[in-house]
């Protein structure tokens, strides 16, 4: 492995689910803020700057777990488990990462910075959680919810009520989505001492899954609601509430392979939902 190529394993850039899940509902709600015509540099920046700080995430929780992940057969190839990426060398990328950021964010409000400057401080702090919180997952829906936020706070300037609906919604998902993620881990995570939610509720996981899906789909229905938005936007959320639950049904005996490819699902989900925004601030 050339040294290229193990930055760009360290990033995660050759697998952008997590970016894609990062990014949806920061698009939705950008959509959601502007009324269906977003500014496109606010949108650049948005886009890139979702890019750039799921970089510098997947790499913290690479030099925090670097002591651990080589004892397991799926991380045990990571650049720094396996010795090609030095540690010096990761935190050199994470801050060039972060400076990279810097110079975006403070394209924005005042506002926005400071709630940028939380979202980096949750960020980097989120791989020490599997250390003593055993439900981690919603501290990454916390975390990963922030793009949200920010978003309106860039656009309007303050954070109305859609914005807090839209911010739990995302914790309902992120939390279902990364259960799925966590059941794919929890022979190791257990022998390794590590939290999760699959370790958390155990055979009970697929159901605490389901309903956090519900809670997710009461929540953006909530949005519709007060928005007035018209049928088609339930329909939609409809169709990604079946996604879901096929993909519940489908790893219904906690088989890690299955849970994979409900984790995976998941994008689809994002990218129906942000759909069903963008038909009603544009009247489809």
């Amino acid at each position: 492995m050339t040294k290229l190529s193990a930055f760009i394993n360290l990033t995660r850039i050759n697998k952008p689910i997590g970016i894609f899940l990062l990014l949806w509902p920061t698009l939705t709600a950008i959509f959601l803020a502007s009324e269906g015509v977003p500014n496109i540099y606010i949108l650049l920046i948005f886009i890139l700057g979702t890019v750039l700080m799921r970089s510098a995430g997947c790499i913290m929780n690479d030099l925090v777990d670097r002591n651990i992940d080589s004892f397991v057969k799926r991380t045990k190839n990571r650049p720094i488990a396996a010795g090609i990426v030095r540690p010096k060398e990761a935190i050199i990328l994470v801050l060039i990462l972060l400076v990279f950021s810097f110079f975006l964010v403070i394209q924005l409000n005042i506002f926005s910075i400071g709630m940028a400057f939380l979202a980096v401080v949750l960020s980097l702090t989120y791989p020490f959680t599997k250390r003593f919180f055993f439900i981690p997952q919603l501290y990454l829906g916390i975390t990963f919810g922030f793009g949200i936020l920010i978003a309106f706070t860039a656009i309007q300037n303050k954070i109305p009520l859609e914005a807090f609906i839209l911010f739990l919604a995302n914790i309902f998902w992120a939390f279902a989505y990364d259960s799925h993620y966590a059941i794919t881990d929890m022979n190791d995570d257990k022998k390794l001492n590590i939290n999760s939610s699959a370790l958390t509720f155990g055979n009970k996981t697929i159901m605490m899954i389901i309903l956090s899906y519900i809670f997710m789909f009461i929540s953006l229905s909530m949005i519709g609601i007060l928005k007035e938005y018209g049928l088609n936007f339930f329909l939609i959320l409809t169709i990604a509430f079946i996604i879901c639950l096929y993909g519940c049904f489908e790893s219904r005996k906690m088989e890690p392979h299955k849970n994979f490819e409900a984790f995976l699902r998941n994008n689809y989900v994002g990218i129906i939902v942000l759909i069903g925004f963008i038909s009603q601030v544009h009247k489809i």
